[in-house]
């Protein structure tokens, strides 16, 4: 075993910084190469964790400081290092960019559901007792406050639009209109006695 560490320390001694350095970068270059493949073809490797390939950049970034520092100086080697290192963090971000999980396309329903309370000009495919019934129920509200004399009947006038608005199986958009300026007013009144 220690004949096999001899061979590989003379090996390495005897090639120059720059050759080391090619070799160090063409395996990274490899592993990085094969990681992306891996990640644009296989779910597996998509959804497993990233983090060894980052490790892989701070080893192969901490080999060509050694590399470097065979021959150059302390302070080249290390701007060497910090080059690679950067170069293999974007490689590490854009592994992670394409490992993120694909979304299905949203599927369009038929006919999406109207929200409960649409404010709309024209006709509103929700019940309209349910509108009109909340309505009804501010407007019982405010009445049981002390209201000013014009408040007041501008409060019994939107209760009888209200109460002749729920009697209505389903309204027209003349209707939702009367029914909407009734929320309106509703809730100026409601700003102005803090309901």
């Amino acid at each position: 075993m220690t004949e096999f560490f001899q061979t590989v320390y003379k090996t390495v001694s005897s090639l120059r910084a720059e050759a080391a350095i090619l070799a160090c970068w063409g395996a990274f270059a490899l592993l990085a190469v094969a990681a992306v493949v891996l990640a644009l073809a296989n779910d597996s490797f998509r959804r497993a964790g990233k983090r060894p390939f980052f490790a892989l950049v701070n080893a192969f970034s901490a080999v060509t400081l050694s590399f470097a520092l065979m021959e150059y100086p302390a302070s080249f080697s290390l701007l060497l290092a910090a080059a690679f290192w950067c170069a293999g963090y974007l490689l590490y971000g854009l592994l992670v960019l394409l490992s993120r999980p694909r979304r299905a396309k949203p599927r369009v329903a038929a006919q999406p559901a109207p929200p409960a309370d649409c404010f709309v000009r024209e006709a509103c495919p929700a019940k309209p007792n349910v509108r009109t019934e909340h309505a009804l129920s501010v407007t019982e509200k405010l009445l049981a406050k002390g209201l000013g004399k014009g408040d007041r009947q501008e409060a019994e006038r939107i209760k009888s639009a209200l109460t002749s608005l729920k009697a209505k199986p389903e309204l027209s958009s003349a209707d939702n209109e009367r029914l909407n300026e009734s929320f309106n007013s509703l809730l100026k009144l409601m700003a102005k006695y803090g309901l």
